[in-house]
């Protein structure tokens, strides 16, 4: 992904380094620049690969949090302050499907005006090279770029009724915003009014209620979606998305109406007005197993025993464990001495034990600071009992003109049946590469008869195989 050093600097009024080593510093902690573009007045576009479980950050204030706690500065808070609202009904939302979706968030925006994005926006997708649609649509890559919450907007007058979020029922079709015709899966998640389906949630919006020239109205939409139940309708219409790469991720539950509010602002700048309160469903079992999940237990002393000595003789130090979770959002409170209790952040999902936090830690430090020494070992190697034996048949063999045997772990069902010690006791492989390789083997002969009627075949008839 492409990211601008300028863009990530409004997020950190004070860091002490220049591009040049503000990528260094961000591929030593794992957060990958693999290109730097010099762009002069404009900075440096950094062209980055952010692994599969940093979903946080696939965005530049994610990343500008990482370099916040490298350097120890602070990051400035979002600003999602918005006009008053004008007083008027809440919009009417169901979710249906609450194990698939988890918050739903939406604002109804009234009298806007859809015209070409200009300023800081229009640069900033000039620069990464971002095609340019309307304001409102354009609110919401912008958005997903700046803090990595996908968003939607809706015409708000193509909408029947309300919004309900369920599962599409059986010969339902969406035409999405591709221009193509699908039809529906009942395990597709679909944001859909109280007559039709409007969007395959997390994936694609559809055509029927997408922004024009003429809308006026729009209901703005921020959601938290199963992250398996996105991947699913993902590759089940062959649609992969920039929301649903996020989103099959695991997105943050708490970014929902923060990113309403940014997209809300972006609008209202070429104006309308809000009318309403921001409409936001919670499900507490998705909330429970994402924003609130049980705080973990970290020692400092199995910090410093993990990651041993620093080039500081000092080493890992509790204020330093304290300072680098904090500065990633972890809320640390003392249970003992040298012990805390760890209430991890909406945003990093991938954070589930000790060990993961421990890393952090490591991470952030620099792996590049630890003391070079070798692994600590006690006792002696013991030999298996009949390792020298099975040494001395190997070398005899070999001596004899025999070769060993290394073949592959996998094999055909029917050789399964043939040579399994136990009737029906082979074991079948849920994701196998080929029907000839659907078995795990149950015995070496399989792999031997195949590689002896390979060199039969070729005319090698003095093979001998052990």
């Amino acid at each position: 992904m492409k990211i601008l050093s300028n863009w990530l600097r409004s997020y950190l009024p004070a860091v002490p380094a220049d591009d040049q080593k503000l990528a260094e510093d961000l591929t030593l902690r794992g957060i990958a620049v693999e290109g730097i573009f010099n762009l002069g007045a404009h900075g440096s576009l950094f062209d980055m690969d952010i692994t599969t479980n940093r979903v946080d950050a696939m965005n530049h204030y994610g990343i500008a949090r990482e370099a916040a706690a490298i350097y120890g500065s602070d990051l400035a808070a979002l600003d999602t302050r918005l006009p008053d609202f004008k007083l008027g009904p809440a919009y009417p939302v169901t979710i249906e499907a609450t194990e698939l979706c988890g918050r739903f968030t939406a604002r109804v925006l009234r009298n806007v005006k859809i015209t070409p994005s200009t300023g800081l926006i229009a640069e900033r997708f000039r620069l990464l090279e971002q095609k340019p649609i309307s304001n409102a649509v354009d609110a919401t890559n912008y958005v997903t770029l700046a803090i990595g919450q996908p968003t939607h907007t809706f015409d708000l007058d193509k909408l029947d009724g309300g919004i309900v979020v369920r599962k599409a029922r059986k010969g339902e079709k969406l035409r999405t915003l591709d221009g193509v015709e699908r039809e529906l899966d009942p395990e597709d998640l679909v944001v859909a009014d109280h007559v039709k389906p409007l969007a395959i949630a997390g994936v694609m919006g559809g055509w029927d209620s997408m922004i024009t020239a003429e809308t006026k109205n729009i209901l703005v939409e921020a959601a938290w979606f199963d992250p398996a139940t996105v991947r699913r309708s993902s590759r089940r219409h062959g649609l992969h998305t920039d929301a649903s790469h996020r989103f099959e991720r695991g997105a943050d539950f708490n970014a929902a109406p923060v990113a309403n509010a940014l997209v809300s602002q972006i609008i209202l700048e070429a104006g309308g007005e809000i009318e309403g309160d921001l409409v936001d469903i919670i499900v507490p079992e998705a909330q429970a197993r994402t924003a609130n999940r049980a705080p973990v237990s970290l020692q400092v002393s199995e910090v410093q025993r993990i990651l041993g000595k620093t080039e500081d003789p000092a080493g890992i130090t509790a204020e330093t464990t304290e300072s680098v979770l904090t500065a990633l959002g972890c809320k640390l409170a003392k249970s003992g001495e040298g012990e805390y209790q760890v209430a991890l952040p909406s945003w990093r999902l991938d954070l589930e034990r000790e060990i993961d936090l421990i890393e952090e830690v490591a991470r952030v430090y620099g792996y590049n600071r630890f003391a070079n020494t070798l692994p600590a070992f006690a006792g002696t190697v013991v030999a298996l009992p009949y390792a020298e034996k099975e040494q001395t048949l190997r070398r005899t063999l070999l001596a004899l003109g025999w070769n060993e045997a290394v073949s592959s772990t996998f094999c055909s069902a029917t050789d399964a049946a043939t040579f399994a010690p136990q009737p029906d006791s082979a074991v079948k492989i849920g994701n196998p590469l080929s029907e000839e390789a659907g078995m795990l083997r149950p015995s070496l002969v399989p792999g031997m008869l195949t590689m002896l009627a390979g060199n039969l075949n070729r005319d090698v008839e003095d093979i001998a195989l052990f």
